[in-house]
């Protein structure tokens, strides 16, 4: 069998023009000592390999133009095995075994018949946060797609339930007590031997506490009146000066004393400077007839 050796040189060499010389040498010595027959069956199942790989990508590229497939989404506690693969439905999915979605085309028809007395969308508009307590997620609830899920399962930070957040309610209620209640509470606490309130007892009450009052502010006069015959007046406060003594802060204007008038005063001076200015004038003509 003729080989023909390949130069150090060209193994290195990485440019298409090189690359492209080499692959001619290695067809020719692969097909030295073959006969012209065995060659063009070669060459035609290399034209069949070749055609069925176009014609392959030509059918995917039209399929994804002409019908573009949505990536499918399971709801919440659905098995994605009892769903049928959309791609492996149209004829192209490339997944195999390791797809999560079902291949068996039977799935679809065992799918419960739709009621023709309901609409499912009401259901999808009812689903919102006021009723994500039914109990759905618990404790042993687990994901259909697994650790490799791309959304979080977990409560919004601060989200409590409504059946909890009712639960703690009846029992903050039920722990409150109303201002009647609490009023009967403090009244029995008082004891038995007290004094009924009536208008004779609420009078005398309050003629009592009057005469308290009064006593307390005589006995604090007398002591400020002991402390400013003493000499110390500078704890007092302006206020208790003037009671003890209103005379202090009377005018001190001399009797018959006339008040300041601004205007009497204007005129005055207006008087002044005008007699002053006519005896100018008075001397000045004086002057000139004594020149002449």
């Amino acid at each position: 069998m003729l080989t023909v050796p390949r130069p150090s040189t060209l193994q290195k060499n990485k440019s298409a023009k090189v690359q492209k010389e080499v692959a001619r040498i290695q067809s020719q010595a692969s097909q030295a000592g073959k006969s012209p027959e065995v060659l063009a069956k070669e060459r035609e199942k290399e034209l069949r390999t070749r055609a069925k790989a176009e014609e392959e990508k030509r059918k995917k590229e039209e399929a994804a133009l002409i019908r573009p497939i949505q990536t499918q989404k399971v709801p919440f506690g659905v098995d994605p095995k009892t769903v049928l693969c959309a791609f492996f439905k149209a004829g192209h999915c490339d997944k195999g075994t390791k797809c999560k979605f079902s291949h068996n085309l039977d799935v679809e028809r065992k799918v419960e018949k739709k009621n023709l007395y309901a609409d499912s969308r009401e259901e999808k508009l009812a689903d919102t946060m006021d009723t994500w307590d039914e109990a759905k997620f618990g404790w042993f609830w687990q994901c259909p797609n697994g650790d490799d899920c791309q959304y979080r399962h977990a409560l919004p930070p601060g989200f409590v339930l409504k059946s909890q957040r009712k639960a703690a309610e009846e029992a903050e209620k039920a722990n409150t007590i109303t201002l009647e209640e609490f009023l009967e509470v403090e009244r029995h606490k008082l004891g038995s031997n007290l004094t009924p309130v009536t208008p004779e007892t609420f009078a005398k009450w309050k003629q009592t506490r009057m005469d308290k009052k009064e006593a307390e502010l005589e006995a604090l006069r007398k002591a400020k009146d002991q402390q400013h015959a003493a000499g110390k007046n500078s704890g007092m406060s302006g206020r208790d000066l003037f009671q003890f003594n209103p005379e202090w802060f009377e005018d001190e204007d001399e009797d018959g004393e006339d008040e300041w008038d601004l205007a009497k005063y204007r005129r005055e001076q207006e008087d002044t400077n005008l007699a002053a200015e006519e005896e100018r004038l008075r001397a000045l003509s004086l002057h000139e007839d004594d020149g002449q």
